[in-house]
């Protein structure tokens, strides 16, 4: 085939590829106006909303060291000469810890976005200026989204629907709800981008294009895709090749610094992908030479398709059906499906903000699709019928049949747009019921700051502006306006750490992250009390401070095992008798009262009593995706001398009892044996699943056994020393099986 031939093909296809020519502009009608309004409205209460939300999470203590402590120090620091210079990482199991004196952190991420919101943060120092300036950026989104699909869809009212699927989009709120990231930002900067793409409207294209690139080191190539975008699928050479020059040179000025910044010529976080190579030349290689087992690894994989159907879901898989819009957001897409950090491909935190308005644009042109077939068959089965011109009326009744014709497509175009802008918004909904962030979403709770998050800043104020501290997750955006501050277990001499802390401050009732063990975290705080070079300033109410210098704890005389020989993790430090006020109940605390008596043979007279339960699930749980918290209320009946821990059982619809959690933190820290008699103590389990269990689905038996604390590797050996029951009085019957002796209390769908 000569080259003619081929210049003529390429020139045929140029031609179909050429789907976006200049638009028709719509006149700003009375419609107009009260459309905009609405959006306006709703964007409005999304703000609202999320920032009463978002700093009520940081009143309540349930926001992060990473990252939002991170960001705020970073920010601190600037504000006080110290560019963007952060000190906490994740020692136990991140690549972010290679400095002891801190970092820069465009040595993690590029994004110098932050100087812009700087002179905020200046004026308001505080980890709420952030929060809330991202909400409103992100809300700002909305109206981009209408002005799209208006111009699409040529329909102010479907746009509405746009704006709303937007707001209430659940990858959205993840992102906006997990703390501040500048990414979360790209959520709304790349949809101005495509708006003033679509519009032709290159100087604000650039502008946002370039706030966009500001968020993180990949929007940069993100922003080069759309410049190829346009200059296939609107021919617009000029303007197109400007954003991909303008996302190389982005994409070449992150790499120079991050470089620069790094203390290993890299981001920190490169790490993530090492298991396909060290360099994007090695990551590629290995892809292509297993495309097969990369396709099942990658895509087919069960987590990797839950992902892709999470993101896809809220749009009613609509967006399936614009694949070529789809393709602006296979730079990330990429990122996070070929990450080893599984957090990356879970739907949730903010990996996913710059893939909303790609979701949000191919929802639109999914739209136009289905209207443009529809349309298109009306067409075809209604054809133009002729009739005989005897009396010369033929014209006359042509045009009226026509305009009939016309009438009737129009009719069925706006019906279609209804039913799908319905369908889209219940189904959003539906979804936001299921794993999103507003009040009528399922879990929802408004956060409340309890007595123990109001006691916490007594600890804050005893800790001096100018020291150093190693801080719990949840504690840490509270103390973080410092040049110093470290996550725990970070600076304080563990897992090669240097004693860089001049004070600890722990929470053993909170979020143990990093940890994802609850006896590896309990097991490090003894550690530090027992041996370590600190001693206690304050405890109360499941909080220490500690400071270097000060002479160690000690053990308690309740301690039936001592240092040396025997795990930290089972010795009771000497800590001050309030601070165990966090397991202590009152009468009117307990629910589900019953009164289940376990008595120890080993100990004559010595009794303790379940009298009530609490599960923190609905009565269907399902067995992959589920999560739960058990609390029991207990009563000393008679002094118990050694310690004792609850067992958490199911017996399953086949018969079989399943141990399911022995997690009680509490038990290590406020033993059973130092409980006074007549007391009401309630003893909380860490969040559970039956992910790894092997219970059938059914109805289920949630049971308790009351069993010796566990001093060896050999749990089972612990659980058949588990102490005889009977019930005295409320609904709750004792099983005995092979493996132990327990009281049922509850049932429990187990679905799939």
């Amino acid at each position: 085939m000569n080259s003619v031939s081929w210049r003529k093909r390429f020139s045929v296809l140029l031609n179909r590829l050429y789907l976006y020519p200049a638009p028709e502009s719509l006149p700003h009608t009375r419609r107009f106006w009260i459309a905009m309004s609405i959006v306006a409205l709703a964007a409005a209460l999304f703000s609202g909303f999320f920032i009463v939300y978002l700093t009520g999470l940081q009143s309540a203590y349930l926001t992060h060291a990473e990252d939002l402590g991170i960001m705020d120090q970073a920010m601190w620091n600037t504000v006080h000469g110290n560019l963007l210079h952060q000190t906490i990482c994740n020692i136990l199991n991140d690549t972010n810890c290679y400095n002891s004196q801190g970092i820069v952190r465009f040595a993690i991420h590029f994004e110098p976005i932050l100087f812009l919101i700087l002179p905020f943060y200046a004026l308001f120092p505080s980890t709420n200026t952030l929060v809330i300036l991202q909400t409103i950026v992100v809300a700002c989104g909305a109206f981009p989204a209408f002005w799209l699909a208006r111009l699409r869809l040529r329909n102010e009212w479907a746009a509405v629907a746009i704006a709303l699927l937007y707001l209430f989009y659940p990858a959205q709120q993840e992102a906006t709800f997990f703390d501040f990231h500048a990414v979360t930002l790209t959520a709304a900067f790349l949809l101005f981008v495509l708006y003033f793409m679509y519009t032709r409207r290159t100087v604000w294209m650039i502008v946002f294009a370039i706030l966009a690139m500001g968020c993180k080191e990949e929007i940069p190539a993100v922003v080069a895709i759309y410049g190829l975008w346009s200059v296939i699928f609107q021919r617009r050479v000029k303007s197109g090749f400007a954003l991909v020059g303008l996302g190389i040179v982005g994409t070449g000025v992150a790499l120079y610094l991050t470089h620069v910044f790094s203390p290993l010529g890299h981001s920190l976080l490169a790490g993530r992908f090492s298991s396909l190579g060290n360099s994007p030349t090695q990551v590629a290689l290995t892809l292509l030479k297993h495309p097969g087992a990369d396709f099942r690894n990658y895509i087919l994989e069960p987590n990797h398709l839950n992902y892709l159907r999470t993101l896809f879901a809220p749009s009613g898989f609509l967006a399936l059906l614009a694949p070529w819009v789809l393709l602006l957001a296979v730079p990330t897409l990429g990122l996070n499906m070929l990450s080893s950090d599984a957090q990356m491909y879970s739907g949730m935190f903010q990996y996913n903000a710059e893939i909303v308005p790609v979701l949000i644009f191919a929802t639109i042109e999914a739209l136009v699709v289905i209207l443009w077939l529809v349309n298109l068959l009306v067409a075809r089965f209604q054809r133009p019928r002729t009739m005989p011109a005897e009396s010369g009326t033929n014209v006359v009744l042509l045009s009226s049949e026509k305009q009939g014709r016309r009438s009737l497509a129009y009719v069925l175009h706006i019906a279609l747009l209804v039913l799908l802008s319905c369908y889209l918004l219940i189904n959003v909904v539906r979804i936001d019921t299921l794993r999103g962030h507003m009040p009528f979403s399922s879990g929802f709770q408004w956060p409340q700051v309890t007595a123990h998050d109001a006691l916490a800043q007594h600890f804050v104020d005893l800790i001096p502006q100018g020291a150093s501290v190693s801080a719990q997750s949840s504690l840490a955006p509270h103390v973080s306006e410092r040049k110093e501050i470290y996550m725990f277990p970070y600076g304080v001499g563990l897992y090669g750490s240097k004693k860089l802390a001049d004070y600890v401050w722990v929470d053993v009732t909170s979020d143990i992250y990093p940890y994802f063990s609850s006896y590896y975290y309990i097991h490090d705080v003894k550690l530090l009390l027992i041996n370590g070079n600190y001693g206690i300033v304050a405890a109360q109410d499941g909080y220490i401070l500690l400071k270097h210098g000060l002479p160690s704890s000690g053990v308690s005389s309740y301690s039936l095992t001592r240092p040396g020989g025997m795990d930290p993790a089972f010795v009771l430090p000497n800590l001050p008798t309030q601070f165990c006020s966090f397991v202590q109940a009152t009468p009117q605390d307990v629910r589900n009262p019953l009164n289940a008596v376990f008595t120890d043979p080993q100990q004559p007279g010595s009794s303790m009593s379940l009298v009530g339960f609490r599960i923190n699930t609905l009565y269907q749980f399902s067995k992959s995706a589920g999560y739960m918290t058990v609390t029991t209320y207990w009563k000393v009946e008679n002094p118990i001398s050694q310690p004792l821990q609850p067992a958490v059982f199911l017996v399953g619809s086949d018969g079989k009892d399943y141990l399911v959690s022995t997690d009680f933190p509490a038990s290590f820290w406020c033993q059973t044996n130092i409980w006074k008699p007549g007391a009401i103590m309630a003893l909380t389990t860490r969040v559970f699943g039956l992910q790894a269990s092997n219970i059938p689905t059914g109805v289920a038996k949630m049971a308790i056994a009351l069993v010796p604390m566990i001093q060896s590797s050999d749990t089972m050996s612990y659980i058949r020393k588990s102490l005889p029951a009977h019930v005295a009085s409320g609904a709750a019957q004792v099983v005995s099986t092979k493996t132990a002796t327990m009281v049922e209390i509850a049932p429990l769908q187990i679905i799939p």
